[in-house]
């Protein structure tokens, strides 16, 4: 047990930057490397948060554009299922009108089959 401890303080020093001259009793050193560690996992995690909140938008996006183009408006509350992230994505595939979406002719953008008008520009 006390030898397995060893291995994880070993190895969460070694995530943080750690070595063992940062181990020594030291400070003026450890201090160093330990800030290195730190500076290291903060991007890091600064990146994740980053990808995630880009995942988010993308999906917002995407959502909003489909829906417009499937006739539920631009108000619609279907775009805020982005903010489950791929789940919410999942819940609107699922929920969505059905159809074919083709491109208008008049505005080039979305628009599905059937519909009599444009929803983004109004035209036939």
């Amino acid at each position: 047990s006390i030898n397995s401890m060893k291995k994880f303080i070993t190895l969460l020093a070694a995530l943080l930057g750690l070595n063992s001259q940062a181990l020594a009793q030291d400070e003026g050193v450890a201090c160093g490397r330990v800030g290195c560690g730190i500076v290291v996992w903060l991007i890091f995690v600064g990146g994740m948060l980053a990808v995630g909140v880009l995942v988010i938008v993308l999906i917002f996006k995407f959502i909003r554009r489909d829906s417009i183009a499937r006739g539920l408006g631009p108000n619609s509350s279907m775009p805020w299922l982005a903010l489950l992230g791929l789940l919410g994505l999942l819940i609107y595939v699922l929920q969505r009108p059905q159809g074919v979406v083709m491109p208008c002719r008049t505005c080039g953008k979305g628009r599905m089959q059937g519909f009599m008008n444009c929803p983004n520009c109004g035209n036939p």
